[in-house]
């Protein structure tokens, strides 16, 4: 069989296959259609045929169909047999002819034609009497195009007998008869099998002057009832398009009057500016699906012909792309950007901090909340006191409870202090938007409700914990990423507020601790690309933290800041010195390194040059009194070459126990005066041996060392245990 013979055999089958079915069938049924081969417009042709038909749906839902998930072309020829339809192409098994004693029984009549032409030319003329014109109050309609089927008339659809059923002839765009539209007396309208509808239309009345377009003929006969005029029957709304475009293309000059059921006005509007139509829509308050048929009933045609009388075309719609002055800049200047944060929050875009699961973004985000609502600084970097929302998708309320409690008692924050603070609990219900398939995805009800709380509180930052809970679409899926942000950043511009979104970053970029670039976050790279500032988070082997300003497209970027975390404390930044203070700061520390290293060559113990040895110089050390307290390895070699430049180290060749040579460092005659026999006292660093020239240099470092300075710890601090650094 080839394979166009095949494709009109699967096309066939599916037209036997009634489009109202409920989702799951509907679903199955175009699963199947694809796996036989079928494209889109076959599927759309056919689901265009159901009144309850939505475009938008059949595309998202075949775009959702995957192949190989256990629907084959097989489902697709025994749905269509369940539904009547005779399979031509499957060969018949004969069984070898035998002598027979007795004559054979004759064959039976072959089944009658079942084209739109053969139905046709077995039907009788329609009367005023038919069931479905007397329920529609339809008397007076043109009856010369309608014709009944006669009882006893074997055609079935869909499993239904079409027995005595009213036949709408669907005419094609050049007036050839396409279909047939069959309505049983007490059954739902069907729709021939295997003659499509696509593009057919039906016309009641005759004459000039408006054209009314209608998805059903009641609501056409209801139009022509009122007027007098001609109304179009589509056949259901997923042709109205076609049909109004067909109609267009015949004359520009006609009147279009689209005559939606409820539900379907916003794509009449749509249609209607398309082609310079104009809606008859029903008042507010009809139930859905209903049409100007049960207004005519209900209010009379009188009530109809003043409702088609007073249709208008839409206005149009307000701009996709909105003008921008650009004569007036410096007479009208637009204000800078905003900061909730200063620099790394701006106001009315999205923010997003990104970090590795346990790093402590979380309590970072939580530790802002509470600066944002109280107006204090954090590391350094002020904010506003606004009030704040806190939407916490992935902890529950008892663990945001606990690290607040601990962020209050750490900075002395009475919780009567937090009014501003909004925490909300939503790890039942997290998503603010998702996603079926493939499909652009919308809001959920939870994103509705977080607007509100914003607005109600009039909040300034809205921060959302995190993006992996709130997001209920495909990460990689570029269309849905862009969509969601923009529903974050709509919130945003709505309350002139920032919002800062958490997001986890992926496996590699967490080994690799790379953040330069947007590296970081996992999917689409839609997620950097749609926030307007952008915060990465990384911890070191040593614990440290860095929280590096990747992306700002609201002001200059902020310097990398070094954190430090504090066993029982909050992460805090690391007190950055003065260069003549972090001078002064490194000299201490060498002195206190070279007399340690001097005191383990005179017990005859070496300490080796290599810095990559289980047994390097910062591990050799650390435990010896004197030793520079929060020193970092990397320092100690940086201190001891430097030391070794300024010509008070050597490297020396000596035999280890074992016999082997290894190279040590010792000091020279320079580096023994440099760093004194007896401990130096930080209250020493007044003597002229530290060459201040500096005002005020040397009370800061004594300030720093005492007091430990505002939002972290100063290096010199770090060394003034056991006679200084």
């Amino acid at each position: 069989m080839s394979a166009a013979h095949e494709l009109n055999r699967a096309r066939e089958a599916l037209g036997h296959i009634p489009p109202d079915l409920p989702r799951d069938e509907w679903v199955r049924a175009g699963m199947a259609a694809q796996a036989a081969g079928l494209d889109f417009d076959a599927f759309d042709s056919w689901s265009a045929q159901a009144a309850s038909y939505d475009s938008r749906a059949a595309r998202d839902t075949w775009r959702s169909f995957k192949p190989g998930k256990g629907v084959g072309a097989g489902t697709l020829y025994r749905m269509a047999t369940e539904h009547g339809w005779r399979d031509d192409a499957k060969p018949t098994r004969q069984a070898p002819a035998k002598p027979r004693s007795k004559p054979q029984a004759p064959t039976k009549a072959p089944r009658p034609g079942s084209t739109p032409a053969d139905v046709w030319a077995r039907c009788e003329p329609a009367t005023a009497q038919h069931a479905y014109i007397v329920r529609k109050a339809a008397q007076g309609v043109p009856l010369d195009l309608l014709r009944v089927l006669p009882q006893g008339d074997p055609l079935r659809i869909g499993g239904h007998s079409m027995a005595g059923a009213l036949v709408v002839p669907a005419h094609g765009p050049a007036g050839e008869l396409q279909s047939l539209q069959l309505i049983p007396p007490d059954g739902p309208k069907m729709n021939l099998a295997g003659a499509p509808m696509t593009g057919a239309s039906h016309i009641v009345g005759t004459g000039d002057g408006p054209l009314y377009v209608c998805e059903g003929i009641g609501a056409a006969w209801a139009c022509w009832q009122a007027t007098g005029h001609r109304a179009v029957v589509c056949f259901g709304w997923g042709n109205v398009s076609r049909v109004a475009a067909q109609l267009r293309q015949r004359d520009a000059s006609a009147r279009l009057v689209l005559v939606p059921d409820v539900g379907k006005e916003p794509d009449a509007e749509t249609i209607a500016r398309e082609l310079g139509a104009a809606v008859a829509a029903l008042p507010e308050g009809w139930p859905a699906n209903s049409d100007v048929g049960d207004l005519a009933q209900r209010d009379g045609l009188e009530a109809l012909a003043a409702l088609l009388e007073a249709a208008a075309v839409p206005e149009p719609p307000a701009p996709l792309l909105t003008p921008v002055s650009v004569l007036d800049v410096h007479s009208n200047p637009s204000p800078p950007p905003r900061f909730v944060w200063d620099g790394y929050c701006p106001r009315n875009v999205v923010t997003l901090l990104g970090a590795h699961g346990g790093t402590g973004k979380s309590t970072v985000a939580l530790m802002l909340a509470a600066a944002v609502s109280t107006g204090r600084e954090l590391f350094g970097a002020g904010t506003d006191a606004v009030p704040v929302v806190f939407a916490s998708l992935e902890d529950g309320a008892g663990i945001v409870r606990h690290r607040l409690a601990h962020i209050c008692q750490c900075w002395g924050i009475s919780p009567a202090e937090l009014g501003a603070l909004h925490i909300v609990d939503g790890t039942e219900n997290p998503e603010l938007f998702a996603s079926e398939g493939r499909g652009p995805g919308d809001v959920t009800p939870v994103y509705a409700e977080l607007r509100e709380l914003v607005r109600r509180t009039g909040a300034g930052l809205v921060t959302i914990d995190n993006a992996s809970d709130a997001y209920g679409g495909d990460e990689i899926q570029r269309r849905q990423v862009r969509a969601f942000m923009r529903s974050l950043a709509a919130i945003a511009r709505e309350a002139d507020a920032a919002v800062l979104l958490l997001a986890h970053v992926d496996k590699n970029t967490s080994r690799a601790r790379k953040a330069e670039g947007g590296e970081g976050y996992s999917g689409s790279t839609a997620w950097h690309n749609s926030s307007r500032s952008r915060i990465f988070m990384s911890r070191a082997e040593d614990g440290s933290l860095t929280l590096e300003h990747q992306k700002s497209n609201h002001g200059k970027m902020r310097a990398p800041l070094a954190l430090e975390w504090p066993e029982g404390g909050l992460p805090q930044a690391v007190q950055t010195l003065s260069p003549v203070v972090q001078g002064i700061s490194d000299r201490v520390n060498t002195k206190a390194l070279l007399r340690l290293i001097a005191e383990f060559t005179e017990r005859g113990e070496h300490v080796t040059t290599a810095t990559t040895s289980r047994t390097h110089a910062a591990k050799l050390l650390c435990n010896e009194p004197g030793y520079p307290r929060g020193i970092k390895p990397a320092d100690v070699f940086d201190l001891l070459r430097r030391a070794e430049r300024a010509g008070q180290l050597v490297r020396v060749m000596r035999s280890a126990e074992n016999r082997h040579q290894k190279e040590v460092w010792e000091l020279t005659p320079q580096g023994r005066e440099f760093a004194e026999p007896q401990p130096i006292a930080l209250t020493a660093l007044t003597c002229a041996d530290f060459e201040v020239n500096a005002p005020g240099e040397v009370s800061a470092l004594t300030a720093l060392t005492s007091q430990g300075g505002t939002g972290g710890s100063a290096r010199a601090e770090e060394g003034a245990e056991g006679g200084g650094q």
